[in-house]
């Protein structure tokens, strides 16, 4: 005869063995994903995840909480605040280095829309004739840094960005930091003519990342796996579907016209995601390597740092290891 403490310990047994999906049927595991900005389409896979309700069979409820100003995203993903994060590979590696316990994990886009725009000028025909003309952009920056050194700027004027462009209206020769996907569509859209610099033309080429913790990923393995699956297919159905998130995110973000939606998109689709969808996500030693080489060239990373403490790319559904 089985005792009654038995039958009572082998349900619980098992139930320690069973997947997260399967403990998880009635009472799904909430994953958090804490953006580093207001919503808008570079964020759209994890939105598309929380709006189509994806990894629900594999026990996790996705939510999606916006950034802003007040919102330091590493911090806060690193304290517990929040299962995952979006953000810079470069601020990642730079983060690993003052000892938060992050780890990029999924790239969704292939490099981070870092751009310099300016008045529209003929006379331009390369960075170098920008030489000496007002920077506005995040004085002290890595990618800015770079830049500069990269490209010989030292002798411009540097004056920090801001969410105010009426100083880029009125001066003619000032140069404007901001993202492609959405600063000379914004412009357009006021009447201003501009052309632009891309960083990744000039060889800056950080991913947008994915990240959460060391712990994350060690305590919670089947968690975290569940989580970079679900947002890798919400990446994949917003690709065919781009239109879909307008009312979302152009609702929760007043300064996304539909106008600047769709530039985005267009952009985003045509050069930042990979054209396979099975490999959205996916990235490389080299490029990790690419970007510690950079950074340590402007003295922001030692020269025994280990580029590999950032980032886990073995994680990724259809990615080689």
């Amino acid at each position: 005869m089985i005792s009654s403490a038995l039958r009572i310990a082998f349900p619980l047994a098992l139930a320690a063995m069973l997947p997260l999906s399967a403990q998880a049927a009635d009472a799904p595991k909430p994953v958090r994903i804490l953006s580093n900005w207001f919503a808008q389409p570079d964020q759209a896979g994890y939105w598309q995840a929380q709006q189509d309700k994806l990894g629900k069979e594999a026990g996790i409820e996705i939510s999606v909480l916006q950034g802003g100003p007040k919102i330091q995203t590493i911090p806060q993903v690193a304290s517990g605040q929040a299962e995952f994060g979006i953000g810079n590979a470069d601020d990642v590696l730079l983060a690993r280095l003052r000892g938060a316990p992050v780890r990029a994990v999924f790239a969704h886009l292939d490099y981070v829309p870092y751009t310099l725009v300016y008045h529209a000028d003929p006379s331009v025909k390369s960075i170098a004739d920008l030489q000496g003309r007002t920077f506005a952009v995040n004085i002290g920056n890595a990618y800015w840094e770079w830049t500069k050194k990269q490209y010989k700027l030292a002798g411009t004027r540097e004056i920090p960005v801001s969410g105010d462009l009426s100083l880029f209206r009125n001066d003619p020769k000032m140069v404007q930091q901001g993202y492609s996907l959405f600063l000379p569509a914004r412009m357009t859209a006021a009447g201003v003519q501009v052309q632009q610099v891309t960083l990744a033309s000039l060889g800056y080429r950080p991913y947008d990342v994915l990240f959460t913790t060391d712990d994350m990923i060690r305590k919670n393995p089947a968690l975290v796996k569940a989580t970079i699956a679900a947002v890798q297919k919400g990446w994949a159905n917003y690709v065919r579907n781009p239109s879909g998130l307008k009312p979302l995110i152009t609702g929760m973000n007043k300064q996304m016209t539909p106008e600047i939606y769709d530039a985005a998109n267009k952009e985003m689709i045509e050069t930042l995601i990979s054209h396979d969808l099975g490999r959205i996500g996916c990235m490389t030693d080299a490029r990790w390597s690419e970007l510690a080489g950079q950074l340590r060239s402007v003295n922001f990373l030692p020269a025994n740092f280990d580029a590999k403490q950032g980032y886990d790319r073995t994680l990724v559904p259809g990615c080689n290891p």
